[in-house]
């Protein structure tokens, strides 16, 4: 009988986010040491930043992204059209929780938000269809060229595949969604975009 694949080596991620001093899943590391404490750990998978634009001089970012490259770590940066602290603090949680879940379907992992981060300028995140959708409507920042929605609470099937719908038709031909489903998501739900400028 044959046994199913199991990934044997556990997600090791780094969170760091403005207003935040520790996270359930994932390790916490303040923005204000965060170039420090990455220059001696190199462990990490990826890191999730948020709220760095406004947060850290140029040349700690310019560090950062050099100390990431150097250590092979994915630098995730998560932005907001309109410097929305708090959708950019629920997609990063959202993300981690899932990435960490046993919800099925366990259909995203780290890679599909990698790819998303390595084929756009841009990672827009998003707590409300409604936001995203008003954004996509109106933006002229560039194509969207990958995606991620989970929907949380409990929705129906029916809801879940129009939102799906809804927002690949602003996608370019080539973009890609990746969707499932987050029952215990902070706020309406995830959403983030890649952009290519």
């Amino acid at each position: 009988m044959l046994e199913p694949v199991v990934d044997t080596e556990e997600l090791q991620l780094a969170i760091s986010l403005p207003d935040l001093d520790s996270v359930f899943n994932g390790r916490f590391i303040p923005l204000n040491s965060l170039t420090e404490s990455l220059s001696q750990m190199s462990n990490f998978d990826a890191i999730f930043v948020g709220g760095i634009s406004n947060e850290l001089p140029v040349e700690k970012r310019r560090a950062l992204s050099q100390i990431c490259e150097e250590k092979g770590i994915e630098l995730i940066e998560f932005e907001n059209p309109s410097n929305d602290a708090v959708a950019i603090r629920d997609v990063v949680l959202n993300l981690a929780d899932k990435l960490f879940s046993d919800e099925m379907p366990g259909n995203l992992d780290l890679a599909d938000i990698r790819n998303i981060n390595q084929y756009s300028d841009c990672l827009f995140a998003f707590n409300s269809q409604y936001s995203a959708l008003c954004f996509l409507e109106q933006q002229q920042v560039g194509d969207v060229v990958g995606g991620v929605y989970l929907a949380h609470g409990d929705r129906n099937l029916r809801e879940y595949e129009a939102i799906n719908e809804a927002l690949l038709k602003h996608f370019a031909d080539d973009g890609f969604l990746c969707s499932s489903f987050h029952s215990s998501g902070r706020a309406d739900c995830t959403i983030l975009l890649g952009i290519r400028t």
